[in-house]
């Protein structure tokens, strides 16, 4: 909890995605840690989010920056901390109040 491997959440997949090419994608901010997809366990498709890892903080502060909204395959992209304490160690960080949102 608010430590590494820092993840981020990307949703709004477009369920034709690959891990590897997502991977590639989020490999552009810095290093990939692990990333997956999230499939349904009876029909095996993908539910259309996944999660990406990073080691530190400021790669995955990166991704959210620059990703969040990124278009791939016909869809925007939605990336956001997966982790309330990391959301807060960034709001922190640039010097936010932290807590709220919505």
């Amino acid at each position: 909890m608010g430590g590494p491997p820092y993840q981020v959440f990307v949703g709004n997949v477009p369920y034709d995605a690959t891990e590897e090419r997502l991977r590639d994608m989020f490999s552009e901010v810095g290093p990939v840690h692990d990333f997956r997809l999230v499939t349904d366990r009876d029909t095996g498709k993908l539910k259309g989010y996944g999660f990406c890892e990073y080691m530190d903080l400021a790669t995955a502060e990166s991704a959210k920056r620059n990703l969040n909204g990124r278009e791939y395959n016909g869809r925007n992209l939605r990336v956001d901390f997966a982790d309330a304490a990391d959301r807060e160690a960034f709001a922190k960080k640039a010097g936010g109040a932290g807590g709220g949102g919505g």
